[in-house]
């Protein structure tokens, strides 16, 4: 419904977590990026939101690439991502790790060897953004970008924070979780409403940068403010260091 090309394995995976949602009895609705609608799974008392594939274009090159979801308790969707119960990703990297914040905090996974491969071990407890940031990454083609953005990036340069972009989100915003920043999929001046969707990708990772004492923003309010009008809605999406996205925000 996007426009974009599946792969096989971007079915597989949607298939996979539906299934084994179904299966779990917890949950009533699941809503996914590789679908076009939402789907009545059972009775349970949550409603799922993910991408089963984020990064799918990092699979041939063997790049990093994961899973973003995010629980909303009995809420029926398409709902506000200030509504999220929690909200969390997979990466599966060179490690498979696994990030799972609530309101109370974020928390990081790794899954173990030893026999136990099946289970994740914490790693981090109250994982927080370091409070001076270090790494920027914008997504995009530059000669498309908004002129606030373009301004904003030359500003951060200057600034001498290093440029980090790896063609997934969860890549990419991990880094700026683990190291401070500012991270972007930005409004283009013919794509006003932005590529990432609000939903399965922009909330998700905004209800985890406030988690970690970061901000997330459209350029004109907050993300998880953002009213939900269906499931297919884009929004040029802005997280990280609060200090960093606040700073931009005051351009608009």
């Amino acid at each position: 419904m996007y426009g974009e090309q599946q792969l096989e394995l971007d079915v597989w995976m949607n298939d996979l977590f539906v299934d084994a949602l179904r299966e779990s009895k917890l949950v009533a609705q699941v809503a996914s990026e590789e679908m076009g609608q939402v789907k009545d799974v059972g009775q349970g008392r949550f409603s799922v939101v993910l991408d089963p594939l984020d990064g799918s274009s990092n699979v041939k090159s063997n790049n990093i690439f994961g899973t973003i979801f995010g629980i909303f308790d009995r809420k029926r969707l398409p709902a506000r991502g200030s509504d999220l119960f929690a909200a969390g990703y997979m990466i599966y990297g060179p490690a498979t790790t696994f990030v799972y914040a609530t309101s109370t905090g974020v928390n990081e996974f790794v899954q173990g060897g030893g026999g136990r491969s099946g289970e994740f071990f914490l790693i981090e407890e109250g994982l927080r953004l370091p409070s001076k940031g270090r790494l920027y990454g914008i997504g995009g083609h530059r000669d498309r970008w908004i002129p606030e953005i373009k301004e904003f990036v030359g500003e951060l340069e200057r600034e001498l924070m290093n440029l980090r972009y790896g063609g997934s989100f969860v890549g990419d915003f991990n880094q700026i979780l683990h190291y401070g920043g500012f991270f972007a999929y930005p409004a283009q001046v013919d794509k006003p409403a932005g590529k990432y969707r609000l939903h399965f990708e922009s909330n998700p990772i905004a209800f985890i940068a406030e988690a970690a004492g970061g901000a997330g923003t459209t350029g004109t309010e907050r993300i998880l403010d953002v009213a939900a009008t269906g499931i297919e809605q884009t929004v040029p999406t802005y997280v990280g260091n609060r200090d960093l996205v606040d700073r931009f925000r005051s351009r608009f």
